[in-house]
């Protein structure tokens, strides 16, 4: 459904479940999914890794197993690649590429479809977000809400697996570009051996069919950029 929002050195592959029924999984990854406990979830973690294989392919890495790191819940990627992997109502998609061209990378899916309480806006923006939300229509400023939320998602998935540094949503402030579908961010807490407090950068988004994407690309940076 979704195109590439990354340049050519990245590999993308978004689909839902009856477009990668083909794509075989590691006996490792079968071992893993067994051990959720409800149909969904497991049904969830085996679309994004078939997602994530079909990624892969275009690295020629695609029979290597995606294995899950049990405490953190993050996919753990073969040593050369950098990944994210994101799932929502029926959809999932993967970003992955070498982890000699990129610092993170990560993407985030989330279904318009589903209902969200605008309440939670206290607690996922900070004060100049919430007053810029407030200054716009209801219906707007819930599709606003939903973006930042999804946006901050990736921010988490794109610096966590390198830096291990945790981000809470009010560690960065989105800014949105619905012009251009883009987002620019400010981080207020620095992640070990990626990015400063202070780091400004920017992502995408895009929306179709009820399905919204947000997705970041760090190239390889210096500790002190």
């Amino acid at each position: 459904m979704f195109s590439s929002p990354f340049p050519d050195n990245i590999s993308f592959f978004c689909g839902q479940q009856s477009s990668v029924v083909d794509s075989p999984l590691h006996p490792q990854e079968k071992a893993i999914a067994v051990e959720f406990g409800s149909e969904k979830r497991r049904a969830e973690f085996l679309l994004g890794r078939s997602c994530a294989h079909k990624a892969l392919s275009k690295l020629k890495l695609e029979t290597e197993p995606i294995l899950r790191n049990r405490k953190t819940r993050e996919p753990c990627w073969p040593e050369t690649v950098c990944g994210s992997i994101t799932h929502s109502e029926g959809w999932a998609a993967a970003a992955v590429g070498f982890a000699n061209d990129i610092s993170g990378i990560g993407i985030d899916l989330e279904s318009l479809s589903r209902n969200v309480d605008y309440k939670i806006s206290r607690h996922v923006c900070v004060e100049s977000e919430l007053k810029w939300l407030e200054s716009m229509p209801q219906e707007q400023a819930n599709l606003m809400l939903r973006i930042i939320f999804s946006a901050k998602e990736s921010i988490f998935k794109c610096l966590y697996p390198v830096s291990k540094t945790y981000l809470y949503f009010q560690d960065a402030v989105i800014n949105i570009n619905e012009n251009k579908k883009k987002f620019s961010f400010t981080l207020s807490k620095a992640c070990a051996e990626i990015t400063p407090a202070g780091f400004q950068h920017s992502g995408k988004y895009c929306i179709k069919n009820k399905m919204l994407l947000t997705a970041i690309l760090i190239p390889k940076i210096s500790n002190n950029s």
